[in-house]
C-alpha cells in the first residue's frame, strides 16, 4: 500500500465484526493521537519520588554563585600574595559553603573545591611570607 489515505482492501478472512471490513465503529484509518498531547490525568499529580540512597542529584541548571565567588578570591589572594591571609580564608568559607550548596543544587562542587584549593594555598603561601619576612628582619637587624 503506497497511498496512507488509501483505503485497506477487504480483508480475505471476513472481519470478526460483522459487516465491513476495516476499522470497528466507524474510525477513520491512519488517524491517531500524538504521543505528546494525551488528555490530561485525572486526580492529584504525582508527587516526585526521593533519590536512592547515594545518588547524586539532578542538576537544576542553577548556577552555585558561592563556588564561584570562592574560586575568584582564592585567585585573587594568591596573586596578592602577603595580603592574601585576609582575603584566603574567605574564599576558604565560601568554598565550603558552595560544596555544601551544590548537595541540593548538584551543581558547581569541583569550582567549590579548587575555592578550597585556592584558599588554603593563599594561606600557606601568606603564612611563609610572613615567616620569610620575620626572619629576613631578623638577620638584618642582628647585624
Amino acid at each position: 500500500m503506497s497511498n496512507p489515505y488509501q483505503t485497506p482492501p477487504p480483508d480475505p478472512y471476513g472481519s470478526p465484526y460483522g459487516g465491513q471490513g476495516g476499522q470497528p465503529y466507524g474510525s477513520a484509518p491512519g488517524y491517531g493521537t500524538h504521543p505528546g498531547y494525551g488528555q490530561p490525568g485525572y486526580g492529584y499529580p504525582v508527587a516526585p519520588q526521593p533519590l536512592p540512597y547515594g545518588a547524586a542529584p539532578v542538576p537544576t541548571g542553577e548556577q552555585n554563585s558561592l563556588a564561584m565567588a570562592s574560586v575568584a578570591l582564592g585567585f585573587v589572594s594568591i596573586l596578592i600574595c602577603f595580603y592574601g591571609g585576609l582575603l584566603g580564608p574567605v574564599a576558604l568559607g565560601l568554598g565550603i559553603a558552595g560544596v555544601n550548596k551544590s548537595r541540593t543544587t548538584g551543581t558547581g562542587r569541583s569550582t567549590a573545591i579548587g575555592g578550597i584549593v585556592l584558599g588554603a594555598l593563599s594561606i600557606l603561601i601568606s603564612i611563609a611570607a610572613l615567616i620569610f619576612f620575620v626572619v629576613l628582619n631578623k638577620s638584618t637587624s642582628s647585624l
